[in-house]
């Protein structure tokens, strides 16, 4: 959101220097010379149990001190776009090394939205949700795929910080329809033709139908997944779950 002509026309100015001339066209690489460094490690490192903001893991952040310490892509580079809808994911537009990049992370923290009354029902007052951090709601899922659909209108490739435990499988958000939003992110992810790169970063996880949505099988050709050694994890059922499907009471007792 823009408060005068000028900075509306420079933020869109901005959004163009992401995207080819053409559609099909080579990426507008920048020269990052003086800015960043192309090799250099990632100091913003998330911890075990301690929420953080991901866009630190993302644009980096400076302490106390004054000091940068540098995230997942070149310093200054990271956009964020439609962040305030749906606030248990980040969306934007960063440059790597120079290329432009769509990315979507996960929020880890808990997030508020609010409902406002409506002026039609006199009995209506605004309702403040708290949404946990982790987890797809059926606005965040929708944003994910509106996000995923508009990188691919733009021809950029797409990274994905992954860390949710699954969809949000509450009553009112079963009636929100949350499983056919999930379904828009596959179907996103179905008719991507740039590289898709789903990273699981350091005490990060993925379960249940986040692993389903996310799995690189829905997309060969352009997806492809990586995750954080020793301490990232992924799979469908946690290890109590898989444990009782694999073996019974009665053999685990033997």
């Amino acid at each position: 959101t823009n408060n005068d002509h000028l900075s509306a026309v420079t933020s869109a100015v901005h959004w163009l220097s992401y995207v080819p001339s053409m559609r099909g066209g080579l990426l507008p690489i920048t020269d990052v010379t003086g800015v960043d460094e192309i090799e250099r490690p990632i100091c913003f490192v998330p911890k075990a149990g301690v929420p953080y903001d991901p866009r630190f893991l993302l644009a980096g952040q400076e302490d106390d001190t004054g000091k940068w310490h540098g995230g997942f892509f070149d310093k200054g580079s990271f956009t964020e776009t439609l962040a305030g809808w749906a606030k248990t994911v980040v969306v934007g537009r960063a440059r790597l090394g120079g290329i432009p990049m769509g990315v979507i992370a996960t929020e880890n923290r808990t997030a508020e939205t609010i409902k406002p009354a409506d002026p039609a029902d006199l009995k209506a007052s605004e309702a403040v949700i708290q949404e946990a951090g982790g987890v797809w709601f059926p606005n965040s899922a929708y944003k994910t795929a509106q996000a995923i659909n508009d990188f691919r209108t733009e021809d950029l490739p797409l990274i994905i910080f992954a860390n949710w435990r699954g969809f949000s499988g509450g009553q009112r958000d079963m009636f929100d329809e949350v499983l056919k939003y999930g379904s828009l992110i596959v179907d996103a992810f179905v008719k991507f033709t740039q590289p898709i790169f789903v990273y699981i970063p350091p005490h990060a996880e993925i379960r249940g139908g986040a692993w389903v949505v996310l799995d690189a099988s829905i997309n060969e050709s352009v997806m492809e997944m990586y995750a954080s050694v020793e301490n990232a994890k992924g799979g469908v059922l946690e290890a109590n779950g898989a444990a009782s499907v694999k073996y019974r009471l009665k053999d685990i007792l033997a």
